[in-house]
């Protein structure tokens, strides 16, 4: 099938795959069309507030926007809720006063969870007035079950109810589609407003569509319904008259569209049924799943004696559809997500029909908890508690095995570890400096990406709700011993609502600090433009006109602004080193002040340079990982996740992950000389395997597909940010090329920041079988793993089968955020494996190292999930060909050479593996045998001083290995002696760290990581000549040209002076620091070596290890110094002790 990525919007019929998002999007140019055929002259009109779930809509719409605009489809994002709701109330009056350009302007409001909250005025006063005849006004309501990307779990049903708009619950994309129409058509005829509840089930999900626009034929209501003045808005109306036209007209005529329509439709019938069960959009599809995993489907629920009732609209529920179904059941159970709804609508209806009927929701009969209202509803937990009300009807023995099995599979998929990826600043986010605060001082979170602060041990905790931040500090301040506070708030928030927070806490005279966090766009979202952003100069001028007593303009670019700018009177700039020193001083004025800080989100700054609206910067950050000590004052510095770790001989250092580095510099600030600058015309080294490009592009033979049953399921997991959500999208894609039917559902939220990101996968034979989605016990045939850790998810595990999944996981280590903070962070890598092994065999997982793969053949990491794709395929667990999946690569259009590529590696992978792998390995790899360790380390020493040095190394290892042997056989002991004695003899003075920089590796290793012309420059913080920073006294570093590659040349050749009368470093403190330690281990050694037994052998090891503690230079090595000495001195009184 041959398809076009504007099919979507421009087709009148047709088989296409369409997100939810997208669907939304077609709504309105398929009604424009629709009522072109009816010669109406129409406008739509689309307003509302970004949010997850649909945080994707407005992307949507803004991708589309001139093909949109043909269609008199206008879009004005609102600056919130409340006053795009209120925009859209002035549409529906563009024909009363006679002046409309058009017949009439439909429209559509959008808004998540707290966002229909807060225009709950709005709402009430929009559907009271009501809508013009040929417009009409959909509201989506976007809700956060679970609070996956909130501050709250939300659920706007009632909301809806309580401003009396009528709502749809879709259960899938079709419904979206199906049910936006019926909405506009509804909205004009009835005046109301009407709801559309959108979840990531539906919004967040995408599959393969009808696009037919003749499919849907709409039933108008009889004109009894009507009341003779009509139901549409108009002038001089009175609230009363209003209220009785909701009350007693409008939801009259909703109820009736419904039932003419058959928009409620029982599913499964049976004249002898006793038992019915009803429910609605995602719940009807987990419901529907629920019964087929114990073996009922429309067939077989005849004979179990079960009913199906399926509700299009929650409320107002339509009475007939109920009585209908109603008839000779015992029992209705019903299965609806959150708080009851349908439940108690149900129970109202059937109040006064003297049918003896028992229905069950929340409770059960006897008030015990059945689905409950919080959290989420899982098909297979619906399964287990549906069976237990069958089978009081219908007991069986075979339902009850397949029960049996979903629990089992509860009980043997839990997740062992006790480890999440948790979403956290992206690479170079602002958010890693702005967030930083004084020590002793507190700061309060807001509704941005800040909010993931919480998480980092930075004195950021609590928040409130969006536009309020501050007020809470407001109300506390009065009777709290704090004096002051810090309060993040975002851009967006400031222009949403914020403003009126701080102009709270002026009035309120409160003591605080406001930090506004410029970044340039709605980063937590998406990065789409913020709408009616001021410049900074702007803002600083509107804060002090609300009466903010002091401002500070805090950026990393001070040299953008110049004398033209427009600042306030009471604002200066700052660079954003001195954010500290600045906040001390804003926190002791006795007012309310503000800093705005000025750095562009580094995601959007990606996007812009992919773009080619920004430049790529001709900086880029480079470790020598052998002047690297690991001591993880870089990631302390600039709380950067592209600061990855890399195992070496020497221990555990610091590399610069190129692929995913945004270019922030702020780890150059880690008070370590191991960071270079390279800076001039050059790109990243692509070390492309040409040969194997070649041969990658060769044919290859087609495997043979796995069979589709009732549908294929595929679990994608991976890390946000990566493109885990590109390649479900893609596979979709290539499916409906195919001539597949396929359905994705990606969870996503706020773990598209470096979190868990899954995308359910469900291809089926043809697109008219597409049902749920969601993969629930025991669904799973393929496991993509693109991170070990995600793998690992409970929402990922709890889906796998030994007896019917597959995997194909990437076995490369992918720190979280916490490495950024602790320097020994380790993941339990072999741990991860060996649960995925036990859950579904070793048979069934094949680990690759993707990353280290795709990178070092492709040149990119970011190829590492396409090259598993490529794997998977070409293993027989994709039912997708080849061609539909490069067809669909060329289709996305984003790097499409470079996908191929990896596609095509991944499938020639499987026979060429070895091949492969040692290209891949890592020649340098970490010594394991002790003599090499020991040889290794011993010519070092010779290669750092001297033979004679070296020979000192060599008396106290062997003085370690001679004790040892009379009591062990191990050689524990005399290795951490060997490693650790090493380390302190080895210490990086400036003859050492000029030795690592003039010999030619440092070069080389450069020069296999950048390509073009350019500098190398350097970051020291030489004793004599670094200034001191203003708060903290510590040695500032220095930049420093390529010519002082010249000086290291010149000082490694004087290390014969280490250690002399002569040596003028040794003079100072960390150098007789050094010398100190060397000293007092040796003597530490030399006692308990000849002390050593069995009993203290474990304590005697540890003794000899606790310098691995001491890393790094300065200030920073003086402070684990300290850790360690306390360290050692506890194990020598435990050694002392033992016996």
């Amino acid at each position: 099938m041959e398809i076009k990525l504007d099919d979507k919007y421009q087709l009148e019929s047709g088989i296409r795959f369409l997100t939810g998002s997208q669907a939304l999007v077609r709504i309105p140019i398929v009604q424009i069309r629709k009522d072109i055929r009816n010669n109406l002259n129409t406008a739509c009109y689309i307003s509302g507030y970004r949010g997850s779930p649909l945080g994707g809509y407005d992307q949507q719409i803004l991708k589309n926007i001139d093909y949109l605009k043909t269609h008199n489809i206008h879009f004005q994002p609102g600056i919130n809720e409340e006053l795009a709701a209120t925009s859209l109330w002035g549409t529906q009056q563009s024909n009363l006063r006679g002046k409309g350009k058009f017949d009439g302007v439909f429209g559509i409001w959008y808004g998540k969870g707290p966002g229909v909250d807060r225009a709950g005025d709005a709402l009430k006063h929009v559907n009271l007035a009501g809508t013009s005849k040929y417009g009409g006004v959909l509201a989506l309501m976007g809700d956060d079950h679970i609070c996956e990307s909130s501050t709250t779990s939300h659920q706007s049903e009632f909301a809806m109810v309580d401003a009396m708009i009528p709502f749809f619950n879709p259960g899938g994309v079709q419904e979206i589609l199906d049910y936006g129409l019926h909405g506009i058509h509804l909205s004009r005829h009835s005046g109301c407003w009407i709801g559309i509840k959108c979840v990531h089930d539906n919004v967040s999900s995408g599959a393969t569509v009808d696009l037919d626009e003749s499919r849907l034929s709409i039933k108008d209501v009889s004109s009894e319904f009507y009341p003779e003045e009509g139901l549409n808005i108009r002038l001089n109306d009175t609230p009363q008259a209003k209220e009785h036209r909701l009350h007693y007209h409008k939801i009259k005529l909703i109820k009736e569209f419904c039932k003419i329509n058959e928009l409620n439709k029982i599913i499964y019938d049976s004249p002898n049924s006793k038992i019915g069960i009803v429910s609605t959009g995602k719940s009807y599809l987990d419901t529907k799943l629920a019964l087929e995993k114990i073996g009922i489907d429309q067939n077989s629920a005849k004979e179990v004696g079960i009913k199906f009732l399926k509700i299009a609209m929650p409320w107002p529920l339509e009475d007939s559809i109920i009585h209908k179904f109603s008839e000779g059941l015992e029992k209705i159970i019903v299965v609806e997500e959150k708080r009851s709804l349908i439940e108690t609508q149900i129970k109202e209806i059937l109040f006064n029909t003297n049918r003896n009927i028992n229905v069950v929701g929340k409770l059960d009969e006897e008030n015990k908890d059945l689905f409950v209202s919080s959290g989420a509803l899982d098909p297979g937990e619906i399964s287990i508690k549906l069976y237990k009300q069958i089978k009081k009807y219908y007991p069986s023995d075979k339902i009850q095995k397949k029960v049996n099995d979903i629990k089992d599979l509860i009980q043997q998929n839990r997740n062992l570890l006790n480890v999440k990826r948790i979403p956290y600043f992206c690479s170079g986010c602002p958010h890693n400096t702005s967030t930083r605060i004084p020590e002793n001082t507190r700061a309060i979170t807001g509704i941005s990406c800040a909010y993931l602060v919480q998480h980092m041990e930075r004195n950021n905790e609590g928040f409130t709700q969006m536009g309020s931040e501050g007020a809470s500090w407001v109300g506390e301040s009065v009777f709290s011993n704090t004096d002051h506070v810090f309060q993040n708030m975002g851009d967006g928030t400031y222009i949403h609502s914020g403003i009126l927070s701080i102009r709270h806490a002026v009035a309120a005279k409160t003591k605080m600090t406001f930090k506004i966090l410029y970044n340039d766009a709605v980063a937590l979202t998406g990065g789409q433009a913020l709408d009616g952003l001021p410049t900074v100069a702007q803002m600083s001028r509107q804060l002090e006109a609300e009466g903010v007593k002091e401002i500070a303009i805090i950026t990393d670019e001070p040299h953008k602004y110049n004398s033209s700018e427009n600042f306030s009177r009471n604002s200066k700039v700052y660079d954003r080193k001195e954010i500290i020193s600045v906040q001390i001083n804003l926190s002791e004025i006795n007012d309310t002040t503000a800093i705005i800080y000025d750095q562009t989100c580094a995601a959007e700054k990606r996007r812009r340079i992919k773009k080619s609206i920004l430049p790529e910067p001709n900086k880029k950050i480079f470790i020598n990982e052998k002047v690297c000590e690991g001591c993880g004052d870089c990631g302390i510095q600039s709380n950067c996740v592209s600061i990855v770790p890399v195992e070496t001989e020497y221990g555990r250092k610091r590399q610069i992950d190129q692929s995913n580095c945004n270019k922030d510099y702020s780890c150059v600030d880690g008070f370590c000389p191991s960071f270079v600058s390279v800076e001039g015309n050059l790109t990243i080294k692509k070390n492309n395997n040409k040969e194997l490009i070649k041969k990658i592009n060769s044919s290859i033979s087609e495997p043979k597909l796995p069979e589709i049953e009732k549908s294929y399921g595929i679990m994608i997991a991976g890390i946000g940010g990566t493109g885990v959500v590109t390649i479900g999208a893609i596979l979709s894609t290539a499916a409906q090329i195919d001539g597949k039917g396929s359905g994705v559902l990606d969870m996503t939220g706020l773990a598209q920041k470096g979190g868990s990101v899954k995308s359910f996968l469900r291809i089926f034979k043809d697109p008219k079988e597409i049902s749920t989605i969601r993969l629930s016990y025991g669904d799973t045939n393929l496991l993509m793993g693109f991170d070990l850790l995600v793998a690992n998810d409970d929402e990922v595990l709890k889906t796998l089968d030994k007896q019917i999944t597959k995997s194909i996981i990437n076995s490369d280590e992918v720190m979280t955020g916490e490495f950024t903070r602790d320097k020994d962070f380790y993941l339990p890598f072999d741990e991860m494996k060996e649960n995925l092994i036990r859950i579904i065999g070793e048979e069934n997982t094949n680990f690759i190292p993707s990353n280290t793969i795709a990178n070092k053949i492709l040149g990119d990491s970011i190829l590492s999930n396409m090259f598993i794709v490529g794997n998977a395929y070409q293993s027989g667990l994709l039912p997708i060909k080849a061609n539909a999946i490069e067809q669909a690569i060329k289709l996305n259009g984003v790097s499409i050479e470079q996908n191929l590529n990896a596609f095509r590696l991944g499938r020639h992978s499987v026979n060429i593996k070895n091949e492969i792998l040692n290209i891949v390995n890592d020649k340098n790899k970490v010594l394991s045998n002790f003599d090499e360790k020991y040889k290794d380390r011993y010519n070092f020493l010779i290669d750092y001083q001297n033979e004679s040095y070296a020979q000192e190394y060599k008396k106290l290892v062997e003085y370690a290995k001679s004790y040892e042997e009379k009591i062990s056989h191990s050689k524990n002991f005399s290795n951490a002696v060997a490693i650790n004695y090493f380390k302190l003899m080895s210490y990086k003075d400036e003859y050492e760290v000029a030795r690592l920089y003039s010999n030619r590796e440092f070069i080389n290793n450069v020069k296999q990581t950048f390509e073009g012309n350019y500098k190398i420059n350097f970051y020291l913080a030489p004793p004599i000549f670094s200034k001191k920073d203003k708060v903290t006294g510590k040695p500032l570093k220095i930049k420093f040209g390529q010519w002082i590659m010249i000086f290291f040349r010149i000082i490694s050749k004087l290390k014969f002076l280490r250690g002399t009368f002569f040596d003028p470093f040794g003079y100072l403190p960390e150098r007789k620091s050094e010398k100190k330690l060397i000293k007092d281990y040796k003597n530490c050694i030399l006692e308990i070596a000849k002390k050593l037994s069995k009993e203290n052998y474990n304590i005697a090891v540890d003794i000899a290890s606790t310098p691995d503690q001491i890393r790094g230079f300065g200030h920073v090595k003086e402070k684990n110094i300290k850790i360690a000495e306390d360290c050692q001195s506890n194990l020598i009184s435990a050694f002392n002790e033992s016996k």
